[in-house]
C-alpha cells in the first residue's frame, strides 16, 4: 500500500508530461513568464528578473529558475517552459496520496492522489507556464509536515513544514506562508492544543526567514523600493483596490469566483459540503480525527478569504483543491465501508450522473452547432477574455469545425460514464461509482487538452511574430500597443527590445520608474510624432483598429501586414 503515491504519480506524469508542446504559448501569461527565464539566462541576473529589459517584480524568482534550467538542458520552447508546472502538478498527485495514507488508509491515499488530477482546473493550470502547481505543491508538502509531526512521527516533520512554507513564498508571494500558518494557528485554537510553542520552534522560524529573507533583502538593495511595491503597493492596497502601480487585471465577483471554482473541481466539488461538514462534526476522538479538521479548515480558509476579497481571479481558488480531494475521498471511503454515519452510495452517485448527463448533452448540441456558448462564459475563466471585455473589445468567435472530433470524444466518454454509474447507483455499489468517475475524468482530460491546444492556436501570436520576423531588418523598430504580458512570446523570437505603447497599466508599471526603462514606455503622443520619422517602424497590438493607437498615425503612413490571433501588425513601409 505504500506504493500507492509512487503509483498515482505514474498515472499523473502520462496525464500531464505527455505533449506538453503540443500548442504555442497562450499570451498572456505564457510568452510573458517565458521571455522572463530566458532574458534570466541571457542576462546573467538571478536576483533581479527582468523582461524586455525592464525589472520585473511580481513574482519571486523560482519558477524562473526552474524554467531557465529547463531551457538549459533542453532549448528554449513551449515543452521546456511547461515541464516544471507539470512535474510540480505530478508531485501534487503524489504527496496528496501520502497525506491521504496518513490519514485514511490505502483506499484514501489512492482516491484522494487521483481526484487531486483528475479536473479540469488543476489540469489546465498544469500544463500553463504560471507559478500555481509549484505553489501548490509547496503548500501540500507544508501541511503533509505538519501531519507527520502531530501524529508524533518525527521533528523532522516541522522541519518540512516550515522548509515549503519558505519555498512556497519564494515561488508566489508572502501570502504562501501566511495562510497555511493562518490555518494551523486557527486548528490550535480550535482543537485547543496546549502548549503551543513547540508547533513554533525557533529553528523553524529561522529555517522559514533564512529561505525568504535573503532574496528579498538583496533585491531590495538592488531595487529601492521593490519591499514597498511587494508588500503594500501588491497585497494591502491591490486588497482595497488603491494600488499605485494597477496592472489590467478584471478581478471576478464573489459569485463569479464561487462558479469556477466549483465547476473547477467538478464532479468532486458537488460532494463538498457533506465533506468539510463529515470532518468538523464533533467529537475528534484521536489525533487523526482532529487532522481532519485542519484539512477542512485548508479550503475553507482560502476560499473564503478571496470570496470576502475585493480582488479574486479565477485560478486563486486552486491551492483548496488537494484539501477538497482528500476531503471528498474519505466521504467516499466511508461509503464504499458502509460506516455509520455515512452517505449513501446514491447520494454520492446520482449528481455525478446529472453533470454527466448534462455535459454529454451539452458537447452533443454544441458539435451539432446548437448551444452556443453563453455570452460572458469565456470571460469567467479566461482572463484575457475578462480583460478584453473590459475595455469594450469582443474576441473573435472560434471557428467550430476544429472542435468537432473533440465534442464527440467528449460527448461518448461523458455518455458511456454516466450509464456505468447509473448501473453502479441502481446496484448501490459505490466502489464502482467512484473507480467509474475517476476513470471517466481521467478519460476526458486529454480532450480536454486538445481543445484547450486548439483555443491556444486560435489566439496564438505566432503567425503575427513569424510575419513580423520574416520582415525584420537591423536597425528596425519593434512596438507592441499596451500591456507587453499580451504578447509576451513575441520577445522570445526577437533580438531587439521593443517599445511599448500605451502599457504602463501593467506588471512592468513599477519596473517602469526605474531610470533604464523610462524611454521603453511611450504614450500614443509620440508614437505618433516619431511614426512617419525616417526608419522602419512595425506595431504589434491586440487593440482593433477602431479603438487603437493607430488613429492617431498620419494617414497613408500604416500598412497592415498581417492578422491572427487577436493581433494586427502594422508597419510604417511597405511590404
Amino acid at each position: 500500500m505504500r506504493g500507492i503515491p509512487l503509483g498515482v504519480a505514474v498515472v499523473a506524469a502520462a496525464l500531464y508530461l505527455l505533449r506538453l508542446g503540443h500548442a504555442p504559448y497562450v499570451d498572456p501569461p505564457e510568452g510573458f513568464h517565458a521571455a522572463i527565464a530566458h532574458e534570466m539566462t541571457r542576462l546573467g541576473d538571478w536576483v533581479t528578473p527582468h523582461v524586455n529589459g525592464v525589472r520585473y517584480f511580481d513574482k519571486p524568482p523560482i519558477l524562473y529558475w526552474i524554467m531557465a534550467g529547463a531551457f538549459a538542458a533542453a532549448g528554449v520552447g513551449e515543452a521546456a517552459a511547461r515541464v516544471g508546472p507539470a512535474l510540480a502538478a505530478v508531485g501534487i498527485a503524489a504527496v496528496t496520496a501520502r497525506l491521504g495514507f496518513i490519514l485514511g488508509g490505502g483506499r484514501v491515499a489512492l482516491l484522494a492522489g487521483l481526484m487531486v488530477i483528475a479536473n479540469l482546473g488543476m489540469y489546465l493550470y498544469g500544463r500553463l507556464v504560471k507559478p500555481d502547481m509549484v505553489f501548490i505543491l509547496c503548500i501540500v508538502l507544508a501541511y503533509t509536515g505538519f501531519a507527520v509531526a502531530y501524529k508524533g512521527a518525527g521533528r523532522w516533520g516541522l522541519v518540512v513544514f516550515y522548509a515549503s512554507l519558505g519555498a512556497a513564498t519564494m515561488t508566489k508571494d508572502v501570502l504562501g506562508a501566511l495562510g497555511p500558518l493562518v490555518v494551523v494557528g486557527l486548528f490550535l485554537i480550535l482543537t485547543r492544543e496546549r502548549p503551543l510553542a513547540p508547533w513554533a520552534p525557533w529553528w523553524g522560524v529561522l529555517l522559514l526567514l533564512a529561505l525568504v529573507v535573503p532574496w528579498y533583502a538583496l533585491v531590495e538593495a538592488r531595487n529601492p523600493g521593490f519591499l514597498w511595491y511587494t508588500l503594500v503597493d501588491n497585497h494591502l492596497l491591490n486588497f482595497t483596490r488603491h494600488r499605485l502601480f494597477p496592472d489590467e487585471d478584471v478581478p471576478l465577483g464573489t459569485l463569479q469566483f464561487l462558479g469556477v471554482t466549483l465547476l473547477a473541481f467538478l464532479p468532486w466539488s458537488l460532494a463538498t459540503p457533506w465533506a468539510v461538514a463529515r470532518s468538523l462534526r464533533r467529537p475528534w476522538e484521536d489525533v487523526t480525527a482532529r487532522l481532519w479538521v485542519l484539512i477542512a479548515l485548508w479550503p475553507i480558509v482560502v476560499i473564503g478569504f478571496f470570496a470576502l476579497s475585493p480582488f479574486k481571479l479565477p485560478h486563486y481558488g486552486l491551492p483548496a483543491l488537494p484539501a477538497l480531494a482528500l476531503l471528498v475521498a474519505r466521504l467516499w471511503d466511508e461509503s464504499i465501508d458502509a460506516a455509520p454515519g455515512s452517505l449513501r452510495p446514491r447520494a454520492l452517485i446520482v449528481p455525478i450522473i446529472v453533470v454527466f448527463v448534462l455535459a454529454a448533452l451539452a458537447f452533443g448540441l454544441a458539435a451539432l452547432d446548437r448551444l452556443p456558448l453563453p455570452a460572458g462564459a469565456m470571460g469567467n475563466v479566461d482572463l484575457a477574455t475578462r480583460n478584453l471585455a473590459a475595455r469594450g473589445q469582443v474576441s473573435s468567435p472560434a471557428p467550430l469545425e476544429p472542435y468537432l472530433p473533440v465534442l464527440h470524444t467528449c460527448t461518448v466518454i461523458c455518455g458511456a460514464g454516466a450509464l456505468v454509474l447509473a448501473w453502479a447507483a441502481w446496484r448501490r455499489r459505490p466502489a464502482l461509482g467512484a473507480w467509474a468517475a475517476v476513470a471517466v475524468t481521467l478519460a476526458f482530460l486529454p480532450a480536454a487538452g486538445d481543445g484547450m491546444a486548439l483555443f491556444a492556436r486560435s489566439r496564438s501570436v505566432r503567425p503575427v511574430t513569424e510575419a513580423l520576423v520574416l520582415r525584420l531588418k537591423p536597425g528596425d523598430q519593434v512596438m507592441h500597443e499596451g500591456p507587453l504580458e499580451n504578447s509576451g512570446s513575441v520577445l522570445l523570437a526577437l533580438d531587439r527590445p521593443v517599445t511599448i505603447v500605451n502599457g504602463l497599466q501593467s506588471n512592468l508599471a513599477f519596473g517602469a520608474t526605474f531610470p533604464e526603462a523610462r524611454d521603453r514606455f511611450w504614450d500614443g503622443t509620440r508614437l505618433a510624432q516619431e511614426w512617419p520619422k525616417p526608419g522602419r517602424r512595425f506595431l504589434v497590438t491586440g487593440v482593433g483598429p477602431e479603438r487603437g493607437v493607430v488613429r492617431m498615425l498620419p494617414p497613408g503612413s500604416v500598412r497592415l501586414i498581417a492578422k491572427a490571433g487577436g493581433r494586427w501588425l502594422y508597419a510604417n513601409v511597405e511590404n
